[in-house]
């Protein structure tokens, strides 16, 4: 954790609010060298403006030529567009190289209680490594996140799975529609991170699972849940609003009909493709996302970096194949 904390040092943290690391540089996956790695990072800020004001002052070559744009609009390019999240990428520190994405409280807030964009929401459903620890009321948001990815994964699952599926749904839900996961991404990436996992993602689910009155963990290798339709709509009722409006108007426009999202959920839980609803809703928020948040960091890092880690991702696509 101390080389963690170290080359997040050299940013401005007196506006961060919470910072972690995640992906192969700092969560160990199966068969992978997290020393081998660029390390990802998020911060979390309570004023954008004021953070990249700081970090052009403190670390100008970190950006692009977009710096000289002024932190006013670099403010503007990180909350107004695609996930609301800004990437400086290629970094180096000392030994190592860093990618680190700011994104403001206000806009975290928003995709882990909603899933208005499931990207820093995605990430954080994985296990991750808190480098400045979150505050009481982060916290909160992180753990109402993950119960969201658990109600989803399970109304992904049958009435009777094993502990590994669950993690495989629940880490998979990020994926879901991403572009990435066509052309880019380590095809085996859901795997490599379940296996390399496995007793961190226990770590932090097993206490929402025991919280959950309709599941209940007989085995690692058998794991039952109500399948009645009462479960279903009380699962379908929990999802993040984005999804349920997602699910709401797929319905709608499917059936030629407009009805509320009560209607519509209590419709859905009646009938026998409520997993394909499910997932064809998450995927239909993270499919443009993933879009336009990859052309975003491509114009955030610059020609040169973008095309730098496109062919590193392209390499690790080409292996896994």
């Amino acid at each position: 954790m101390d080389e963690y904390r170290e080359l997040i040092s050299v940013l401005p943290l007196d506006t961060v609010e919470y910072a972690f690391a995640y992906g192969s540089g700092a969560i160990q996956q199966k068969d992978e060298n997290k020393a081998e790695k660029m390390v990802d990072f998020v911060v979390v800020t309570k004023d954008a403006q004021e953070f990249h004001k700081a970090n052009i002052a403190k670390n100008p070559q970190h950006y692009s030529l977009l710096r000289l744009l002024g932190p006013k609009m670099l403010e503007k390019i990180q909350c107004n567009f695609a996930a609301r999240v800004y990437y400086n990428t290629h970094v180096n520190v000392g030994k190592r190289k860093i990618k680190y994405g700011i994104i403001s409280y206000e806009n975290v807030k928003q995709d882990l209680l909603d899933w208005r964009w499931i990207y820093i929401s995605g990430r954080l459903h994985k296990p991750v490594l808190d480098v400045i620890k979150p505050k009481d009321d982060m916290c909160d948001l992180v753990t109402e996140n993950r119960r969201s990815a658990l109600h989803s994964a399970l109304l992904l699952l049958p009435e009777s799975f094993t502990l590994k599926q669950l993690f495989h749904q629940i880490v998979g839900l990020s994926y879901t529609g991403d572009s990435r996961m066509i052309v880019g991404e380590d095809k085996n990436k859901i795997m490599k991170i379940v296996e390399g996992n496995y007793e961190e993602l226990m770590r932090v689910y097993e206490p929402l699972m025991n919280d959950d009155a309709r599941l209940s963990v007989m085995s690692p290798a058998k794991v039952i849940q109500d399948g009645s339709t009462t479960a279903i709509y009380h699962r379908l009722n929990l999802l993040p609003s984005e999804v349920l409006n997602q699910i709401q108007k797929n319905m709608n426009k499917a059936q030629k009909r407009q009805r509320d999202a009560e209607e519509v959920i209590f419709s859905l839980a009646h009938r026998h493709d409520v997993a394909a609803t499910v997932e064809t809703a998450i995927g239909g928020i993270i499919r443009p996302i993933s879009f336009s948040q990859t052309a975003k960091n491509a114009f955030s890092a610059g020609m040169t970096r973008s095309v730098i880690y496109s062919l590193a991702k392209m390499s690790k696509f080409l292996k896994s194949k």
